[in-house]
């Protein structure tokens, strides 16, 4: 798992966890918690078993705590779990009746759902019948509650896209979900999925599929262009390569790296070796970069000396606080016939004195200047 940081202290990890990474716990309700928020990009492993049963949270004090609900509000939501409670023989049979009713409602899931009164389950349920997920689960362990039956609101992610170009499975903020749970004395604590049972494409084919036709939705979350598909999906590639080098460079990796290199035994003599050669490599490259800038430099700088010896033996030597435009101000008033020339040398050598960058054409031009110049 490769964890973008989020500043809490939330990890992620496929339902169960049975192996942590390190700095890490697991909570009474199966939360994997990290003892630090994590603040920067985070990469570790771990074991998890899918086929599971959550019998944990049984306490009657956690229990009492999944009753609990507003008794002043949603007065037909209640009479229906009510109902439910009076006519089912037990907890299971009441959350069966609660599935069809979410699949036989004619539900609409939607990003932009009609604001809701005091009365929100009530006027969600039998009226606007728009929402998205955190309207079906919410609703639906009111209901759960209202009947009896413990039950609980859990957050987390479902689906995920597969990265074509690397084989890595990407989940996004776009795939959190919000769904339930009850407690079912045989069975433990017992997912639900109201979202799933009213609209099965928001699971089977996600959130871009079970959106409204026409509505919007952000740039990254459109699949419809395969240029921006393709493109998305090689940067995420690069990144994810970049990631799991930075992150994941142990020691496996650094043997790795050194096979490439041709190194296919390591030793402390080999890599010492590898170690002089590299940094007499590095330091060679460095010098011959420096020298190459004092030439160029000299050349620059002892043509501009030529130029002010030759002023000097006319007369006119340059005060040694004076600078090269200054210097070149005053010879041009003594000198005005020569002015042109005294002031294309002056201007040529600040560029290639001060300037970003000296060229050899323009260095040679120097040179010429100062060579055919005359006072």
């Amino acid at each position: 798992m490769t964890l973008e940081p989020h500043n809490r202290n939330w990890m992620f990890a496929l339902e169960m966890p049975t192996v942590l990474p390190p700095g890490a716990r697991v909570t009474s309700d199966y939360q994997v918690i990290s003892l630090t928020p994590v603040r920067s990009r985070m990469r570790y492993e771990m074991r998890s078993y899918p086929n599971f049963a959550a019998t944990s949270g049984a306490d009657p004090a956690d229990l009492a705590l999944a009753l609990r609900f507003p008794r002043v509000f949603n007065p037909r939501a209640q009479g229906l779990a009510r109902e439910w409670r009076d006519s089912s023989g037990d907890n299971a049979a009441i959350v069966r009746r609660a599935v069809e009713f979410f699949r036989s409602s004619r539900f609409e899931y939607t990003l932009s759902p009609p604001i809701l009164g005091s009365n929100s389950v009530d006027e969600f349920l039998f009226n606007t019948r728009q929402g998205f997920c955190e309207h079906f689960a919410s609703s639906f362990v009111f209901l759960m509650r209202a009947a009896g039956v413990p039950a609980r609101v859990v957050t987390g992610y479902q689906g995920g896209d597969t990265n074509p170009v690397d084989g890595y499975m990407v989940v996004r903020q776009a795939d959190a979900h919000a769904w339930a749970e009850v407690w079912l004395a045989e069975n433990g604590w017992t997912r639900v999925d109201p979202t799933a049972a009213a609209v099965p494409v928001r699971i089977e084919l996600g959130i871009t599929a079970a959106r409204p036709r026409g509505a919007a939705l952000p740039l990254l979350m459109r699949t419809g262009s395969d240029w921006l598909k393709a493109l998305r999906n090689n940067w995420e590639a690069v990144t994810n390569q970049w990631n799991q080098w930075v992150l994941g460079y142990n020691p496996d990796r650094q043997r790795e790296m050194l096979t490439w290199l041709g190194v296919q035994q390591p030793s402390w003599q080999t890599m010492t070796v590898m170690l002089f050669w590299s940094v007499a490599g590095v330091l060679l490259l460095v010098a011959l970069a420096l020298l190459r800038g004092i030439r160029r430099e000299d050349a620059v700088q002892s043509a501009w000396l030529r130029f002010c010896d030759k002023l000097a033996s006319a007369g006119l030597a340059r005060a040694l606080p004076e600078g090269p435009l200054d210097y070149c101000d005053r010879v041009a008033g003594r000198l005005p016939a020569r002015e042109a020339a005294v002031r294309a040398i002056a201007a040529l050598y600040v560029d290639l004195r001060y300037g970003p960058r000296a060229d050899t054409h323009s260095v040679a031009r120097m040179k010429q200047l100062v060579r055919e110049f005359r006072p």
